[in-house]
Order: structure tokens, then C-alpha cells, then sequence
């Protein structure tokens, strides 16, 4: 499998969950009780990781193999993968900090939706690049 293949799928992969939790388990959020908050909202940040974090890991190690076989061409892909990292870090964490003390879900929805567009638009990106033949390393 080459960088840009393994980039796709781990992009695809975030994608995919991002849509899932932006339509079923974010707005699920607000069927939990106030009593069983607490405990499901740190089980949820528990294992959200197991989940995300082993295609993001993909993702950024094979932007980065990328941008060293070709800065220019594969470029946009990393613009898109530092803006989900920056929206993830500026966004959807300090919402999911505020469900602490409120649950008012609008900001993480929010945070969640800009996120999972840039992810979408990083997969088209890269099957684009990939069904156009960019060179890229084996």
C-alpha cells in the first residue's frame, strides 16, 4: 500500500466517524441523565481515542511521508490534516470541557461539524489526487 492509499483510508476513517458522532452520539448526549453524566461523559472521552487515534496516527505519518516525496503536490492534503488537528485541539476539546458544567451540545456540535467537513474534503482531496496518478512513493 502506498502513502497516498494509507493517507486516504485513515482520512476516510476519520471521516466516517466524524459523521457518525456528529449524527448518532453527539446529539445522543442529551438522552443522558444528569446523574449518569458525568461517568458517561469520561467513558466517552475514554474511548473515543481507541477509536480516532489510530488513523489519525496514520494520517499524520503519511502527510508527512508526502510532503517528502513532494512538497507542492501533496501540500493541500496537509493543510486539511493540521486544520482537523487545530479544529480538534481550538474546538471540540474545550467544548467537550464546557458538557462538565452544561450541556449545551450547540459548540460541540459545531466543533464537530467543521472537523468532520475538513476530514470529508481531505478524503475527496486525496482519492482525487490518487485517481489522477500524483507521483508518490512506493
Amino acid at each position: 500500500m502506498t502513502w497516498l492509499q494509507l493517507h486516504l483510508v485513515s482520512t476516510a476513517v476519520l471521516a466516517g466517524v466524524g459523521w457518525v458522532v456528529q449524527v448518532v452520539v453527539y446529539p445522543a448526549f442529551a438522552l443522558v441523565g444528569p446523574a449518569e453524566w458525568p461517568a458517561y461523559h469520561r467513558q466517552h472521552l475514554r474511548r473515543i481515542g481507541w477509536v480516532v487515534g489510530p488513523p489519525w496516527l496514520v494520517q499524520g505519518v503519511s502527510v508527512g511521508a508526502l510532503l517528502l516525496a513532494s512538497p507542492w503536490e501533496f501540500a493541500p492534503l496537509a493543510v486539511l490534516a493540521a486544520a482537523g488537528v487545530v479544529l480538534t485541539v481550538a474546538g471540540a476539546v474545550p467544548a467537550h470541557d464546557r458538557l462538565e458544567t452544561g450541556r449545551d451540545l450547540r459548540r460541540l456540535l459545531r466543533a464537530n461539524l467543521l472537523r468532520t467537513l475538513v476530514w470529508s474534503a481531505a478524503t475527496v482531496v486525496a482519492a482525487v489526487q490518487l485517481a489522477v496518478g500524483l507521483p508518490f512513493p512506493p
